[in-house]
């Protein structure tokens, strides 16, 4: 794994069976996020096929390519417009109801993966 001064293991493993298979590649594109916006909360970052399965999530965690930042309003616009200029392909908004339960979700699977790019909201 690459040096990472921001996100813990905690952060960034599974929290069903606590494997952390995220992505390099990926954990760059996070970081440059991370220093151009401050302080971001993660809420889901690598997820097992076991863990996404029985949620009944599609498989995207699973890839280590993918990230759940919790965040709002204004500042969620500002992580969305940093991920895509840092290489960040899908991005999913999901910014309604409780304030504590916002988030964006960030991949950067590649166009044989999924359709990329791609944006959409939950």
């Amino acid at each position: 794994m690459i040096e990472n001064p921001y996100f813990s293991n905690d952060e960034l493993k599974c929290s069903c069976c606590g494997e952390n298979k995220f992505n390099d590649n990926t954990l760059r594109r996070l970081i440059a996020v991370r220093e151009q916006v401050g302080p971001m909360v993660i809420s889901s970052g690598f997820r097992c096929e076991a863990y996404n399965t029985a949620k009944g999530y599609t498989q995207t965690h699973a890839t280590g390519q993918a990230v759940d930042v919790r965040i709002a309003g204004g500042d969620a616009l500002r992580v969305v417009g940093m991920a895509i200029r840092a290489g960040f392909t899908g991005v999913g908004v999901s910014q309604k109801g409780d304030w504590a339960g916002r988030f964006i979700h960030l991949d950067d699977l590649t166009a044989d993966q999924a359709p990329r790019p791609a944006m959409w909201s939950y």
